[in-house]
């Protein structure tokens, strides 16, 4: 007799052992589907208010180094009055941002299917250039004609205008645009996409 009742109790602890397994493995299963349901669920909207958060994405910066050579002179109808040239030597460091203005994106610009997004952007394009510091050398007044505060401003302002174009020449907008790839990829990789493609507007 106490074997039978042993053996019952032996059988209703494998019961409920079997029973809780069951209920543990579905638990894990409605949970997974949850998630991937909670990670589907990511749509446009979703999107593109996580990605205007960031607004600008400035990817990358380029440093100058220049020497400035300044020279002028007082002229009469073409002639250069003798003894009137004013000079001066600036070395000058600056910096060039570039990156993506993000805050101009649209829903019409961002499409998902099932698990891959695809993004389509502005263009790179110059988001700051700053001198750093600057230093003037061999600095000479001319006759009646001195160095003055208006002509060092006039020769950094032209440099600022040549720095973007000698930016774009090194590559700059490309760089950037590339950068923006990469860490735009990541990011949607992260709240669940499987497939992410980065295009740029024609």
């Amino acid at each position: 007799m106490k074997k039978i009742i042993q053996f019952f109790r032996t059988f209703r602890y494998l019961i409920l052992a079997v029973f809780l397994i069951i209920v543990t493995v579905f638990a894990f299963g409605v949970s997974k589907n949850f998630q991937f349901v909670r990670k589907s669920e990511i749509g446009v909207s979703a999107v593109l208010e996580k990605i205007k958060q960031i607004s600008q994405l400035d990817t990358i910066e380029m440093y100058f180094n220049e020497i400035l050579d300044y020279r002028e002179a007082i002229t009469i109808n073409d002639f250069e009055v003798p003894f009137t040239e004013k000079s001066f030597i600036f070395v000058v460091k600056a910096k060039v941002q570039s990156g993506i203005d993000l805050a101009s994106l649209t829903e019409e610009d961002i499409q998902i299917v099932d698990k891959k997004i695809t993004l389509t952007l502005d263009h790179a394009k110059i988001t700051a250039k700053e001198i750093l510091e600057y230093r003037a050398y061999a600095e000479k007044d001319g006759f009646l004609n001195p160095v003055t505060n208006e002509d060092t401003l006039n020769t950094l302002n032209a440099f600022l205008l040549r720095l973007e174009k000698q930016a774009e020449d090194n590559g700059i907008l490309e760089k950037a645009e590339e950068n923006a790839k990469l860490a735009l990829e990541g990011f949607l990789s992260l709240i669940g996409y499987e497939e992410v493609v980065i295009r740029f507007k024609e």
